[in-house]
């Protein structure tokens, strides 16, 4: 083995064999410069068991003690960084394994999917037939509750607009993502030569001509915003709030997944946002059809 080889090996095994160099790396980055006193209040051990876990770092030159306060030195600082950084990721991916082992994440582009970490506290929904509106209220309740609301959609319920006009009317400010297909799907309905009619009525509680009035509503309105993706990945549905993050992806057999993962972490919501603003640049803006 090359001494280089050999310094890196002995440099992960001080980090992650030990929990107790590993939790006063990540103590001293995210609380700052601790005297012995508080490295002993902050852990329950002994203070007689840290000592040489101590030394183990000064030597290794992560950590510096002046005048019995321990602090990270400027590399300690980059390595705990990537240390916290690598154990977010890998307890993101664990609590969660069914979802993100099981999904087309294709979608996600590669700058943002390293850093799924920054999600934080996730949950999947599994909802089954009986109980998917229900959850999908849940998600609406949110958005309502929101300033601002922005969804990527590739598939789209015609009762969707009312949700939409009912953001509008509480002033939220909403901007939509539609793929190409759903574009052209309410494109030809909206046309003024369109004779079509939905079905299901009941839903809508609209004619087709009101609904064409509602959807060009929702393109002149100042707090509604459109676009159509040009992107060959897309998500099946993306929303993001002041509130909420979901995420619906496609099963690894190019299904319809109806299983989301929500967070209502701030970094998953900034997170959320990169993604959203990152299909939003490979998009055009719609202003009337």
């Amino acid at each position: 083995m090359s001494s280089v080889s050999g310094t890196s090996s002995s440099l992960l095994d001080a980090i992650f064999l030990s929990e107790k160099r590993k939790n006063l790396l990540l103590l001293l980055k995210e609380e700052g410069p601790k005297s012995s006193d508080e490295i002993k209040n902050a852990f329950d051990f002994p203070w007689k068991s840290m000592i040489p876990q101590i030394k183990k770092l000064v030597d290794l030159g992560l950590v510096i003690q002046t005048d019995g306060v321990y602090s990270l030195s400027e590399m300690g600082v980059v390595i705990a960084t990537n240390v916290q950084f690598l154990l977010n990721t890998l307890k993101i991916y664990d609590e969660n394994r069914d979802f993100w082992s099981e999904h087309d994440l294709s979608s996600i582009p590669f700058h943002l999917l390293i850093r799924i970490g920054e999600l934080g506290q996730c949950k999947v929904l599994k909802p089954d037939l009986s109980h998917l509106f229900k959850v999908q209220e849940d998600i609406v309740k949110c958005m309502l509750n929101s300033s601002r609301i922005m969804v990527f959609a590739s598939a789209i319920h015609p009762a969707y607009h009312l949700l939409c006009l009912e953001f509008l009317e509480k002033g939220i400010d909403v901007t939509i993502i539609l793929t190409e297909s759903v574009f052209e799907s309410i494109h030809n309905e909206c046309l003024p030569q369109a004779t079509t009619s939905f079905s299901d009525s009941s839903v809508l509680k609209l004619d087709l001509p009101e609904y064409k009035k509602e959807v060009q509503f929702f393109l002149t309105c100042e707090k509604s915003h459109f676009f159509v993706s040009d992107g060959e990945k897309k998500p099946m549905m993306l929303v993001v709030t002041d509130k909420i993050f979901a995420l619906s992806l496609l099963d690894k057999n190019n299904r319809i997944d109806r299983n989301y993962i929500v967070s209502f972490d701030p970094g998953a919501l900034k997170w959320g946002e990169e993604l959203f603003e990152y299909y939003k640049t490979n998009s055009g803006q719609i202003f009337s059809f």
